[in-house]
């Protein structure tokens, strides 16, 4: 059974959709909101799932407390209150909600926009003392002018269609970005110093990270034209808030429009908040009941997915991938995992290389996945460690264990239509002898999809048809005649039935290659009783799951 902690207060649809699951999956759920600290770290272990929103602080010591915790999820964007690192090494996946209140932070974004042109606040704030001040608040129109955008996410890119509709050029800095997307959105992609140079608007939608804190600063506001009009709704932080408030009051900058600071509640004498130029909202970007509603279904959703062991399509700590994408490649995630295991289970000592190399149609994201997934298959069937290993948690405990990793991609067409994959590891030592299957360093393992379905499709050279489940047993040997025979007859003796067999050889009487798909697991004694038979050699027990 698994439990999930709501820590924080969500919409009630998101509640519903949890339940509804757990007539599935065997899910409960307790709504635990407003914990203090010390309550929160002696409750966590009892759960396998967290969400939580802007409230509740998952710091390393709460993640050493969560002993069972699998999955965290962000009822929003930012996880800036989640240890992301921390959960990383525990192989804890940390989701956020991205696209739930996309529209609903865009469109405060752009009533910053607008506010800051016209002085909408500043004028409503007259009229309700009672006054009739409409000299003093002469605005501008955005029509004809540039609109400077900083991160051109999903945000971004929905407040630049906004903005062309009124009227404005968008132009847009994003070291992430492709300029062929850009101009797919009608945006300019240029540099950050000719935002700073053309822009007449300015609107922030940067992460929050060490390379952004404090990155529009003084220096940035020399850049600027005079009278630059600056929003910020994405995080607090990004923007130096004395810097903003110096170039204020000199007039630099015209007007700012914030809806996020870099301590949050702001300090009510706040000099930026009640300058005259700014005109200041609490934190209200995702605030929108639909915003709400939308992040708390996406949330329980992802929490969901994770504990029934599929991907999470908006897992932080996973490369980024949309639900198709994910749909597409989960057969080949599946078999990099099995290639994995199978090359730990064959090769010949500790590994302590491994290249990956995908060949064919496959893009940079798709083959950082499948390393991490052939990297957690090389690690999870090694024995002496007792912590889990998953996806998450492959490079970082790869890194630990002083696995060497390196990938390759090349969209050349190999052997196979669509994607192969190959793991080359170095384990053991090489040979000193004259024996053509004296142990040698090097193994080759590839494999492919076929018809949907993984196949491992050559090892070491010696080409074979095997689907990687189950449990099999792999013999190296030399091509010679009754050797399938003496070795079924044997399993036989044992009440070991061989659900399929697959033999591949460079040549008649040269080396060869022997994979019997059996039915139930081979002990030790039943292994020493087999290698004894004549031919065999490098008997091997594989046990690849489902």
């Amino acid at each position: 059974m698994f439990k999930v902690l709501v820590s924080d207060p969500i919409a009630k649809e998101g509640l519903d959709r949890l339940r509804e699951a757990g007539a599935n999956i065997d899910l409960t759920v307790d709504v635990k909101t407003g914990l203090p600290k010390d309550e929160l770290l002696k409750i966590v272990a009892d759960y396998d799932g967290l969400i939580v929103r802007s409230e509740t602080r998952v710091t390393a010591e709460v993640i050493r407390a969560a002993t069972n915790l699998k999955v965290v999820a962000r009822a929003g964007v930012g996880v800036d209150n989640v240890d992301v690192p921390a959960a990383t090494e525990r192989g804890i996946i940390v989701v956020n909600t991205p696209t739930g209140n996309t529209i609903a932070a865009c469109e405060q974004a752009f009533t910053l926009l607008l506010s800051t042109a016209r002085k909408l606040g500043q004028a409503n704030i007259s009229m309700k003392a009672g006054r009739w001040d409409r000299k003093l608040f002469m605005g501008v129109e955005l029509a004809g002018k540039t609109l400077g955008i900083i991160g051109l996410g999903r945000i971004g890119t929905e407040l630049a269609r906004r903005a062309t509709a009124f009227g404005m050029a968008p132009i847009a800095y994003d070291p992430f970005v492709q300029s062929a997307y850009a101009e797919k959105q009608g945006i300019i992609l240029t540099s950050l110093d000719e935002v700073y140079r053309q822009a007449d608007f300015i609107s922030v939608h940067s992460p929050l990270l060490p390379e952004t804190y404090h990155m529009i600063s003084t220096a940035a506001f020399e850049k600027m034209k005079p009278g630059v009009r600056i929003v910020n709704a994405a995080r607090g932080g990004i923007i130096d808030e004395d810097a903003l408030y110096e170039a204020l009051k000199s007039g630099k900058v015209a007007a700012a429009g914030l809806d996020v600071f870099e301590k949050e509640p702001v300090d009510p004498e706040s000099p930026l908040v009640k300058h005259e130029n700014v005109v200041a909202a609490p934190h209200l970007g995702a605030s929108t009941v639909e915003a709400q509603v939308k992040v708390a279904i996406d949330a329980a959703e992802s929490v969901v997915a994770a504990l029934n062991g599929e991907l999470v399509p908006n897992a932080v700590n996973l490369p980024g991938l949309s639900s198709e994408a994910l749909a597409q490649l989960k057969p080949y995630l599946q078999l990099a995992t099995k290639l994995g295991r199978l090359a730990t289970s064959l090769s010949d000592g500790p590994i302590s290389k491994v290249e990956v190399l995908c060949q064919g149609d496959v893009l940079p994201d798709h083959a950082r996945l499948i390393s991490m997934a052939a990297q957690q298959g090389l690690l999870e069937s090694q024995s002496g460690y007792d912590e889990p290993v998953n996806l998450v948690n492959a490079r970082s405990m790869a890194v630990r264990r002083g696995l060497e990793v390196t990938e390759k991609t090349t969209t050349e067409a190999g052997q196979f239509t669509g994607l192969t994959i190959s793991l080359r590891v170095q384990a053991g030592s090489a040979s000193n002898g004259d024996h053509p299957l004296q142990p040698i360093g090097l193994r080759i393992f590839d494999g492919t999809v076929i018809n949907g379905q993984p196949r491992i499709v050559s090892l070491n050279g010696l080409m074979v048809d095997v689907e990687p489940s189950g449990y099999m047993l792999v013999s190296r040997h030399i091509d010679r005649p009754g050797m399938i025979g003496r070795v079924g007859t044997a399993l036989g003796s044992y009440g070991i039935n061989i659900a399929h067999m697959e033999v591949g050889r460079r040549q008649k009487g040269g080396e060869a290659v022997m994979i019997l798909a059996i039915d139930e697991p081979v002990n030790q004694a039943m292994m020493e009783e087999l290698s004894k038979i004549d031919g065999v050699e490098n008997l091997r027990f594989v046990s690849l799951g489902d």
